[in-house]
């Protein structure tokens, strides 16, 4: 048996949602699972992302933030399946941007996640 999302835990479940409000609740989990740090605000100790100011700026911090981002989104999100998290660039506002590929009702989707590499802030949407 599948486990629960996460944010599903604590949200009633007496109605019924469509495919797109449903898109739209796995992006919410994820959302606040990838907003949650290590170490604070759930029980489990390894829930959400790590700290990552001592590897501020370097190519260390992409590619721990890159697979740390998929192995949360595929522990947490069980909606979401065959995920693959890949680097598509940067800004000038020091927001990294990731493509986040999975399938999702037997379909393909593709999420856009963006992390700001100073707050640790992270933003989920669809990928239109």
């Amino acid at each position: 048996m599948a486990r629960a999302p996460f944010l599903d835990k604590f949200a009633g479940h007496g109605h019924r949602h469509t495919v797109r409000d449903s898109l739209a609740h796995v992006i919410q989990n994820i959302e606040a699972v990838l907003n949650t740090k290590r170490g604070y605000g759930f029980f489990m100790h390894d829930f959400g992302l790590g700290g990552y100011t001592e590897k501020l700026g370097t190519r260390e911090l992409v590619e721990a933030l890159t697979e740390e981002i998929r192995s949360e989104v595929a522990m947490h999100e069980p909606r979401l399946g065959n995920v693959e998290v890949k680097l598509r660039g940067r800004d000038s506002g020091l927001w990294l941007h990731f493509d986040c590929d999975g399938v999702f009702n037997e379909e393909r989707c593709r999420l856009r996640i963006v992390f700001h590499t100073v707050t640790g802030q992270v933003r989920v949407q669809e990928d239109v």
